[in-house]
């Protein structure tokens, strides 16, 4: 990418590879996923959905620092000041080697107790040595940690595209290696071998392309010492990420192990393989909402530009919603489907859980324009209480429904449900808007407040009658469903268009003539 690259077309360019190159990831998740179940069956799925969960958990040593750091190469990047870039990066190798010695003390004093997360299994008759498999699952979190310094580097850089197209390179690679041996040897083991291996060498790459793009990058022994202000700053938002991240961790990783420890490993894998689907398609849409971050850290960066950045916001809270709904409608109209033709009617959850999972899908991908322009301004620090507020509320209720009400997998999706509604959605805006983007709090809330509220009813439509009346997996049906789906886009767009006072014809000549 040229230097003169204007901030608009570089945003452009990350947010469409960074969408295509995971795009084209799914399309190998889901076809990897599919041997995987029909080679090693529904409890190997569990166990490994539930390894997923207990790292993510230990990933909370990583502490939110990737970010804090990466916001603070903006402005050094930006002004060309390498001596500053070097001495940032120099820091990063160092905070990073320690996560990952740290996430490896960890699972290794986590390693003897995996059997307690397990209800009703024994798993010794069933997948062999878990303690193995969970060995090579942890060394590829800790090898991730390694030499990935230079990632953030190239996505501060906005030369995210670069880092999207490694990665998709050795996620085909890694994917193809795993389904060859999962036809040819059966084997759990080897399918994780191949991914810690590729993992380290995706890193090498990176790294490779770091260097060569920014020769001044290779050699960080030069490098000085990070400036106190900038170490205040990070020490300061270190601990605002610390919280997030227990928040995220939180929410995200303990859904399996609730559902593990209480109903079992089959249910678990039931879900992952709704989670995959959902999981995959936020990945495609997240990335490319969120290519665009550097760029508005960018914009953010520049004196005098507040009127803009407050306008540039709510075209973009414009855009999210649009793909928010785009992404929620075709999961809702069609994941039973494709479920019960790649995996089996077996696999299939019933219409309410089906339900709870995609609205939750659905407010969880609302809440990407700001979550974006938290990160892209760095106000990690604001967020410290409603991160920990976010994670009890959902802990709390989700034990409470589960272990007291016999709720099942439904009680563990209103616990989610419930913090993001009642914490997220009114407190994150309330961050930005307070200590950024003062003065349009009115319009960003009647503008969610409407996509929310249309959405849900749209939802609710889809799951539980259109799919009801169509549910033979045919060509007729399937006509329906997408003539469907484009009427729902079309009511979606009309409402969010009338109700933010935004023209897409207007918008898309705006953003092409720049």
């Amino acid at each position: 990418m040229k230097k003169n690259l204007s901030r608009t077309k570089a945003a452009y360019i990350n947010s469409f590879i960074a969408a295509a190159a995971q795009f084209i990831n799914l399309v190998f998740s889901f076809v990897t996923r599919f041997f995987f179940i029909h080679e090693l069956g529904a409890v190997y799925l569990g166990l490994n959905g539930l390894f997923l969960n207990i790292l993510n958990i230990l990933s909370f040593a990583e502490l939110g620092i990737g970010a804090a750091i990466t916001f603070s190469l903006y402005k050094p990047i930006h002004d060309q000041d390498h001596e500053s870039v070097l001495a940032l990066m120099k820091l990063f190798r160092t905070i990073y080697r320690l996560i990952a010695l740290i996430i490896f003390v960890l699972g290794m004093i986590l390693l003897p107790f995996l059997q307690d997360f397990i209800a009703n299994h024994n798993l010794n008759a069933t997948v062999g040595n878990i303690y193995f498999a969970f060995f090579l699952a942890l060394m590829n979190v800790v090898v991730s940690y390694l030499l990935s310094y230079k990632r953030s580097f190239v996505i501060a850089a906005q030369l995210g595209y670069l880092d999207s197209i490694n990665r998709l390179s050795f996620n085909i690679v890694t994917q193809v290696l795993q389904i060859t041996f999962l036809l040819t040897m059966h084997n759990f083991y080897i399918y994780l071998f191949i991914q810690l291996i590729l993992t380290f060498v995706s890193n090498v790459r990176i790294t490779t392309i770091a260097n060569k793009r920014f020769p001044y990058l290779r050699d960080l022994s030069k490098a000085g010492k990070v400036s106190k202000e900038v170490i205040d700053y990070l020490k300061k938002n270190v601990i605002g990420m610390m919280s997030a991240k227990f928040g995220g961790v939180v929410v995200n990783g303990t859904d399996n192990l609730i559902l593990s420890s209480f109903i079992g490993l089959t249910i678990v894998g039931l879900y992952s393989n709704y989670t995959l689907f959902l999981t995959g398609l936020s990945s495609v849409l997240t990335q490319g909402i969120s290519a665009v971050t550097s760029s508005i850290g960018n914009l953010g960066s520049e004196a005098g530009s507040l009127d803009r950045q407050k306008n540039v916001f709510h075209q973009y809270q414009y855009i999210n919603n649009l793909v928010s709904v785009f992404g929620s409608f075709g999961l809702a109209l069609f994941i039973p489907d494709v479920i019960a033709m790649w995996a089996g009617k077996s696999y299939l959850l019933s219409a309410f859980v089906t339900f709870l999972i995609i609205e939750n899908f659905f407010i969880t991908q609302l809440r990407q324009s700001v979550i974006n322009v938290t990160n892209a301004y760095g106000l990690y620090w604001f967020e410290r209480y409603k991160a920990i507020a976010e994670a009890l509320s959902n802990l709390i209720i989700s034990l409470v429904l589960v272990a007291v009400f016999k709720m099942g997998i439904e009680g563990v999706l209103l616990g989610t449900i419930s913090s993001n509604i009642f914490v997220n959605s009114w407190w994150e805006p309330l961050i930005v808007f307070q200590n950024k983007l003062h003065g349009i709090w009115k319009r960003y809330t009647i503008n969610y407040l409407f996509a929310l509220f249309t959405g849900t009813v749209l939802l609710g439509i889809q799951i539980f009658f259109v799919n009801k009346w169509l549910v033979e997996i045919s060509i007729l049906d399937l006509g329906a469903k997408i003539l469907f789906f484009i009427l729902s886009m079309m009511i979606a767009m009309a409402v969010f268009s009338l109700v933010a006072g935004i023209s897409p014809l207007k918008l898309i000549k705006e953003r092409l003539g720049k």
